[in-house]
């Protein structure tokens, strides 16, 4: 018979023996069902499963012997590696806690939730010091493994702390509204803005946010145009030959990212098409290769590198650890960090 769980003091996190009380079976089944599955019975397998979903158990790989080994990790999950925007936030991060001796667990959710929580999950089993996060949209269960999880949390690339958690990024909203007001004072007035392929990319979403509002504070009517296929270059070009022809042409675009936007110029550089005589076009996340496009590409520079900088400030601040080189109070006031748009010839 299954006994209830009891809420232990301390931390919160859930243990091996917690899960076996719940399932009602020792707390030797439960490793045994970890490590040789095959020799636990199919109803206990269920019992078991069960009481780890309910708990939000995370098996601790450092147990026994290697317990001493928590402490010189930091997870951390981005969306992806390429293209170059989070890699300055993944530098910053690895260069500011190496001489603190830790070392950066990566991860990648291609902006799913689901596959986010996977790799919390993950990292919780190896005992980190900390784990930091870029997305802005979580499943439940990733909350509810974040909040008994006991270390820092910190959420990059959002200027919104969160409860008990820090934050450590800039305002998207801000950005897409000054995007809109840079491009007015430049004497556009049909200006559209061009939704990432990613479904999910909440940054772009509250870009968005603020062009719409923007726009309206402006008496101009608000357009986005949303991608249906996955290459940026190829949705790039596709979202400027549709929103360059018709009665009423753009006379301005603003891409979700500068992938798009480059797609879009590439094919205007093929079709002769003179930028920004016919469409000014602008980005977002100053790629390297933004400057080097004919025209060179007008864009928004997010905060990259500081970003993973002033998270790791953060952490070691959390920590403990001496060596930040900023005083506490100063920390704790930069969740809110300076971007820049870069002017060139696309517009």
């Amino acid at each position: 018979m299954s006994q209830p769980l009891r809420k232990r003091r301390g931390a919160g996190r859930v243990r091996l023996h917690d899960v076996a009380a719940l399932a009602g079976v020792s707390h030797m089944t439960v490793s045994r069902y970890f490590n040789s599955r095959d020799m636990v019975g199919p109803d206990l397998q269920e019992r078991i499963a069960a009481a780890i979903e309910k708990t939000g158990y995370v098996r601790n790989v450092f147990a026994g012997s290697l317990a001493s080994a928590r402490g010189k990790s930091i997870g951390m999950v981005i969306p992806h590696i390429a293209g170059g925007v989070y890699a300055e936030t993944v530098q910053g991060v690895t260069d500011t806690l190496r001489s603190n001796g830790y070392q950066l667990l990566l991860a990648t959710s291609d902006y799913s939730a689901e596959e986010e929580e996977a790799a919390v999950r993950a990292f919780l089993g190896w005992s980190p010091a900390a784990i930091i996060l870029t997305s802005q949209r979580h499943t439940r269960k990733t909350g509810e493994l974040l909040a008994s999880a006991g270390v820092p949390i910190v959420h990059a690339w959002s200027n919104k702390p969160k409860a008990n958690q820090i934050a450590v990024g800039f305002s998207n909203v801000n950005v897409g509204r000054d995007c809109v007001q840079y491009l007015h004072g430049r004497g556009y007035r049909r200006i559209v803005f061009v939704h990432p392929t990613h479904q999910h990319d909440v940054g772009a979403d509250r870009r968005a946010q603020g062009y719409t509002a923007m726009m309206e504070e402006l008496g101009l009517t608000p357009l986005e145009y949303r991608p249906t296929v996955k290459s940026p270059l190829d949705a790039g070009t596709i979202a400027f030959e549709s929103l360059t022809r018709g009665r009423h042409p753009a006379d301005a675009i603003i891409f979700a990212n500068d992938n798009l936007a480059a797609g879009a110029l590439l094919h205007a550089i093929h079709q002769r098409i003179p930028i920004p005589e016919t469409c000014a076009i602008m980005g977002f996340g100053d790629l390297s290769i933004s400057d080097k496009l004919v025209p060179s590409l007008t864009t928004v520079r997010p905060p990259r590198y500081e970003i993973g900088r002033i998270a790791a400030l953060r952490i070691l601040q959390a920590l403990g650890e001496a060596g930040s080189g900023t005083p506490a109070d100063e920390l704790e006031q930069l969740n809110d960090l300076p971007y820049e748009i870069v002017e060139r010839e696309s517009t």
